[in-house]
């Protein structure tokens, strides 16, 4: 029995879902395993045998115990009024587990905060604004480097992982199946400008160093596009960089990788 259910724990492993959903399937399985043991126990009683079915009526017991609480909190997303264990746990090790609501709320949060962020370079019609390709060299990805670091070291970006802890982080990445950036989602630099068909972005002005080149306008290459309407930067936003992947422990663990730009630009026919 011990053997098939670990067969499973494995299995699950091999498949992209989240850890809400995974738990739910590990409550299913405890649930038949405590069927079963009330067979074993029965069997046991049955035929005499009443120290060992003694000790296995208390495992049921603890067991079909542990089944509500994880069935209320996985799949009601609420805690049971007979949960006197977590409250006990909590006090003994300061730690505070943030319930499905709580979780849920921080999430409303971190949307609304983006969804509010204003745009630092004027505000577009949004049938006026049209995604890019943008291609970035050895020495733009340098440049981009560089301005990034001097942005957070003037706290003019944030580095928070969107607020995630090691946990959303895991659950995120099974999710998704991509990390989550150091650098918070929908960020973007105080100036930036296009410059021919290269980008550039800085602190201001003064200090732009030029990080990436236009390719394509949607799905018209740049020169053509430039030819027909004129072209505005509209939106630039800051993503990859160092980032976090969940670990074998439980821990996030800490990688590297290049920067990125999403560049949105505005247009008009000449």
């Amino acid at each position: 029995m011990f053997t098939f259910l670990d067969m499973i724990n494995g299995s699950l492993g091999y498949f992209n879902m989240s850890v809400k959903v995974k738990n739910r399937i590990y409550t299913i399985i405890a649930a038949l395993g405590d069927l079963y043991l009330v067979y074993v126990t029965f069997m046991l009683l049955k035929n005499h045998a009443w120290l060992r079915g003694s000790l296995y009526l208390l495992a049921i017991i603890a067991i079909s115990y542990y089944v509500y609480l994880n069935a209320i909190y996985y799949f009601l997303d609420r805690t049971s009024k007979y949960d006197f264990i977590s409250p006990k746990l909590t006090k003994l090790t300061g730690f505070t587990p943030e319930t499905p609501e709580a979780k849920d709320a921080k999430r409303r949060e971190r949307h609304e905060q983006l969804a509010n962020y204003r745009q630092s370079n004027g505000i577009y019609a949004n049938e006026d604004v049209i995604n890019t390709e943008v291609v970035i060299s050895a020495s733009q990805q340098a440049n981009l480097r560089a301005v990034t670091d001097e942005l957070v070291s003037q706290q003019l970006l944030k580095v928070n992982y969107n607020g995630f802890t090691d946990t959303e982080i895991a659950e995120e990445y099974q999710t998704t199946g991509k990390p989550v950036d150091a650098l918070d989602r929908g960020q973007q630099p105080p100036f930036f400008e296009l410059r021919g068909t290269q980008v550039w972005i800085g602190v201001n002005q003064m200090t732009a160093q030029p990080v990436a080149t236009l390719t394509k306008v949607g799905l018209t290459p740049v020169q053509a596009a430039m030819q027909q309407y004129q072209i505005y930067l509209a939106n630039v936003y800051l993503t990859g960089g160092p980032h976090k992947v969940p670990g074998r422990s439980g821990n996030a663990i800490l990688t590297d990788a290049d920067f990125g730009l999403v560049v949105q630009v505005a247009y008009q026919p000449r």
